[in-house]
């Protein structure tokens, strides 16, 4: 026969599970939510760069500013990415940035200061610039529709650790693209400081 004793003693277990159970379920789903959505965001990432990477490498000229605001409204939907104001150079607000950049490798025998170095002959910058600078190249002087003025002889436009990518030979031609994304809009205080996503593609 049961007695009320132990009816309570029941009551009490019960309680005491859920109590303990919670600590440890609760903090498991949210991870999991959250992780989950991370790796979509990164799909997302991932299929962004490869598109604009193609459009780059065709042609598409992403220093006008309707193909920015295409490339921050159709192509980034969801990413929040802002176009700049007429620029190549980036802006500083969104919480993405996508950077374009041509390579070619200079012929050993050119007459120039840069023979035999792999330089960047164009590079536009779409976004919040101040989340990721690429480590390929930094020159000095870019036009207003992203050209390397002088990158045969200008030694600030060399670029040779692009052959840790790709390796060039006398007058080839590449095209990377390299995007780079945070989503604090995934954080969750205490757990996770939310997603930084960095992906690249060579055409």
């Amino acid at each position: 026969m049961r007695t009320a004793h132990n009816r309570d003693e029941r009551g009490s277990s019960m309680i005491e599970f859920i109590l303990v159970s919670s600590m440890f379920l609760v903090p498991l789903l949210v991870g999991i939510f959250t992780y989950g959505f991370a790796v979509l965001r990164s799909v997302e990432v991932v299929q962004f760069t490869r598109d604009v990477g193609h459009m780059y490498s065709r042609g598409v000229d992403f220093s006008t500013q309707a193909n920015q605001n295409l490339l921050s409204g159709k192509l980034a939907n969801g990413l929040n990415i802002v176009a700049n104001s007429g620029n190549v150079t980036g802006g500083s607000t969104g919480y993405g940035v996508v950077v374009m950049s041509t390579f070619t490798k200079v012929a050993a025998t050119c007459s120039c200061n840069n023979s035999g170095h792999i330089v960047v002959m164009r590079r536009i910058v779409v976004g919040n610039n101040t989340n990721y600078t690429t480590p390929y190249g930094a020159p000095g002087t870019i036009t207003a529709n992203g050209d390397v003025t002088n990158y045969s002889g200008d030694t600030t436009a060399r670029a040779d650790n692009f052959s840790n990518l790709m390796t060039l030979n006398d007058g080839d031609i590449s095209y990377l693209t390299e995007s780079y994304f945070k989503a604090p809009d995934l954080a969750v205080p205490g757990l996770y400081s939310g997603l930084a996503s960095y992906q690249f593609a060579i055409f």
